[in-house]
């Protein structure tokens, strides 16, 4: 096996929980070093417990800076790993590191949601026999095992996250809609909610809740800047999660929780397959562009804009199975 690999990758939520396979397989090997490049800078809190041992190496958002890099890192490594789907950009500066062996494949007889594509290529590879896809959570870095209920009179609870990077337009399900959506869950079933977000979105999260008469409120809970692991043990207590394509969907794919995924623009690699798994289009463009803003002109982000409420209502009574 290549003694040094390069991984040219991202760095959000959903970026690391797919590549941990891939890492964990290159740790088997102690004699291999690994190095994960990235300009990622929104969860750097994660890279240790995520990637080490493999070092990070921090690119520079603005390309013009990262010259110094290319010549301190080029003819370095044995391998540079990208993603089955690299952008051009990521391509391009592959090939100016200049590594003995460039990999990028797109595997035709397997799924296209990136984790399958990783799983291939470290069979490809020939990294490890020991990693398969049987079991996701043993990928996590800490055992997920516990289920938290945050209401203290223990009653059915879902998870929501109507979060998303704020450049992410084609990503980001209308506010109106989340709120017509939480009064129907309010109403029409016994569940309560927990409403997951990051600090900079807990000003638009109370958006949600602050119009709900008191007999609602008190059966929804705000989990701000909760850490990784509290999540996992939230998503695990709950009857299910109904998320945008972000971290949380890859989060609750590996901990196997039923899930409703508002999905918009994102790429079909970036759609999970698995049955636990739904993923719901408005059906009004099929372009799957994953563009942060919309690219056709006057569509105005149907793709996102046109799911209706009781599309998501519809999809959440049948998969969750709840009354």
């Amino acid at each position: 096996m290549s003694k040094k690999v390069g991984i040219l990758w991202g760095g959000g939520l959903g970026d690391l929980l797919v590549i941990r396979p891939f890492l964990l397989a290159l740790h088997a090997n102690p004699s291999v070093e690994s190095y994960l490049l990235t300009s990622a800078t929104h969860l750097t809190e994660l890279f240790e417990e995520f990637c080490s041992p493999t070092k990070i190496i921090q690119l520079p958002s603005q390309y013009r800076m990262l010259l110094p890099i290319i010549r301190k890192w080029r003819h370095v490594f044995d391998l540079i790993y990208l993603s089955p789907y690299p952008t051009f950009k990521t391509r391009m500066l592959g090939q100016l590191l200049a590594s003995e062996k460039l990999w990028s494949r797109s595997h035709k007889n397997i799924q296209p949601y990136i984790l399958d594509q990783v799983f291939a290529d470290i069979t490809a590879l020939g990294l490890s026999t020991e990693i398969n896809d049987k079991n996701l959570t043993v990928f996590l870095p800490w055992q997920a095992k516990n289920k938290n209920n945050p209401f203290s009179e223990g009653s059915p609870f879902l998870v929501l996250h109507p979060g998303a990077k704020k450049k992410w337009e084609t990503t980001l399900w209308p506010t109106e809609k989340w709120k017509a959506l939480v009064v129907k869950l309010l109403k029409e079933t016994d569940c309560s909610l927990c409403v997951l977000g990051v600090k900079d979105e807990e000003k638009h999260l109370n958006t949600l809740v602050d119009p709900l008469p008191e007999n609602l409120k008190n059966r929804v809970k705000l989990c701000i800047a909760q850490p990784l692991q509290n999540i996992a043990e939230l998503i695990l207590g709950s009857c299910g999660v109904i998320c945008h394509n972000s971290g949380i969907l890859h989060l609750s794919t590996f901990l196997q929780k039923k899930t409703v995924c508002i999905t918009g623009s994102s790429g079909i690699y970036w759609q999970p397959h698995f049955p636990w798994v739904k993923n719901l289009t408005s059906g009004l463009c099929t372009l799957a562009c994953n563009c942060y803003k919309c690219p056709v002109p006057f569509f105005r982000a149907k793709c996102i804009n046109g799911i209706e409420t009781d599309a998501v209502w519809n999809e959440v009574i049948n998969h969750f199975n709840i009354d």
